[in-house]
């Protein structure tokens, strides 16, 4: 049992204010990844670990790729075998067309409660809260069993490099539970969708429009993809059912391109074509069973296609090759991750949930894939992912996070932490 005036002790370290300044000033950089722009988390990063130097914080910052660091911040607030890890990540989306925002993408504009700004939301505003957290429990001067290390990882939109790199570098290594500080609504979050992304590629022959029967038309075969795709989805479905805490899987095609590279032009048929597909599982289903699939679903399509294109020649006394090829590529292999719900990093989430808002706790799965998925996956390190912020709002115009939620999670991480380090007495 934790004393009532300890708690009260961490609580009383948190200083909104602070709190919703470091928020405002990370919103205002500018951290999407865009070498052409010439931004990238190397500013968001920088102002990361000058704040953690004035806190006096062990600080290690390493470079991921050029323009691309890590902030690695450690705190050893007592001795003991347990290790948290607070992850959130500096890398925001585009806020694409600048035009459709009421209010500027980097400008961090406050009205009413709100805090309006790409990154406010997702995950900068819970990136500052686990910052502060920390810093709370430093200055309360209350007695800890362990150490707290936060990662201020890059390309967590993208292609998750940072938290690899933090991996393949040994930091993961003794962390025995993280809390991925990802907006999740004040939901305790103890799974995570799987992700496993392909890339079909159709080649045909090029031809004038006007001349179709010169080449070999990739489109009929797209469209079959697109329609086998729905099939697999429609059977995964049927067969798994509804994740309790996850909700359905699903065979999304995202981006559908022809040609491949180049200027698509109306009058000509082009020669290649793409599609991509994100597919996002729940624990029920085998992730090398729907590769499997998925290369019988583009063997399947080329032969019906090659052999519809045979009928259709023999019908016009034409003869051509049919040499329409269809190949897949596997881009991305993510697990689903699970928590035990009995595990000490739930129960400190819990009970922190419990004790902050004087609620009964939520608990859910997160639709997408965060860095936890890595730490979970590559090193079995127990996760809950949590933080403020509507699940809705991430990656949308006019993104924004409600400051008194933000307050609200930077005390549930801070005694999150207390609950999860707190010395135990063994009997």
């Amino acid at each position: 049992m934790i004393p009532d005036e300890t708690i009260e002790k961490v609580l009383n370290e948190i200083d909104p204010d602070e709190l919703i300044k470091l928020t405002a000033e990370l919103v205002r950089i500018n951290s999407v990844w865009d070498p052409a722009a010439g931004t990238s988390e190397q500013l968001a990063a920088e102002k990361v670990a000058q704040w953690a130097h004035t806190q006096e914080f062990e600080i290690l910052q390493e470079e991921v790729a050029p323009g691309r660091p890590n902030v690695v911040i450690t705190w050893p607030a007592g001795s003991g075998d347990r290790k948290l890890m607070f992850e959130g990540h500096t890398d925001v989306v585009t806020p694409g067309d600048v035009s459709e925002w009421s209010y500027d993408p980097f400008g961090a504009e406050i009205v009413g409660r709100r805090m309006y700004g790409r990154g406010a939301n997702d995950t900068k505003g819970n990136l500052a809260a686990m910052l502060v957290a920390m810093k709370a429990l430093k200055k309360s001067g209350v007695k800890l069993a362990g150490t707290i290390v936060e990662g201020v990882l890059c390309d967590e939109e993208d292609q998750m490099l940072g938290v690899r790199d933090f991996i393949d570098r040994g930091h993961a290594d003794a962390i025995t539970a993280a809390v991925i500080c990802e907006p999740q609504d004040g939901l305790i979050c103890i799974s995570q969708k799987g992700a496993l992304r392909a890339r079909y590629t159709v080649s045909g022959r090029m031809s004038h429009g006007a001349m179709p029967l010169a080449g070999l038309n990739c489109a009929p075969a797209m469209a079959r993809l697109i329609d086998g795709l729905h099939k697999l989805e429609l059977e995964a479905v049927t067969k798994m059912g509804h994740d309790r805490y996850l909700g359905w899987p699903s065979f999304t095609p995202t981006v559908i391109q022809a040609p491949m590279a180049g200027t698509p032009q109306l009058n000509v048929m082009p020669g290649r074509a793409q599609v991509l597909v994100d597919i996002r599982t729940i624990p029920t289903q085998s992730h090398s069973q729907i590769k499997n699939n998925l290369k019988t679903l583009a063997n399947e399509i080329e032969k019906q296609v090659c052999s519809d294109y045979e009928r259709y020649d023999r019908k016009l006394d034409l003869k051509r090759t049919h040499d329409l090829k269809i190949e897949v590529e596997f881009l991305t292999d993510r697990p689903c991750t699970m928590t035990d719900r009995d595990d000490p990093i739930v129960q400190a989430a819990d009970w922190a949930t419990r004790n902050i808002t004087g609620k009964e706790p939520i608990y859910a799965g997160v639709p997408g894939a965060t860095d936890g998925t890595y730490l979970w996956a590559l090193k079995r390190i127990p996760i809950v992912t949590m933080g403020g912020g509507d699940r809705q709002v991430p990656h949308q115009v006019n993104e924004w996070i409600d400051l008194d939620q933000l307050i609200e999670t930077a005390k549930i991480y801070a005694i999150t932490a207390l609950h999860y380090l707190y010395p135990r007495t063994d009997t």
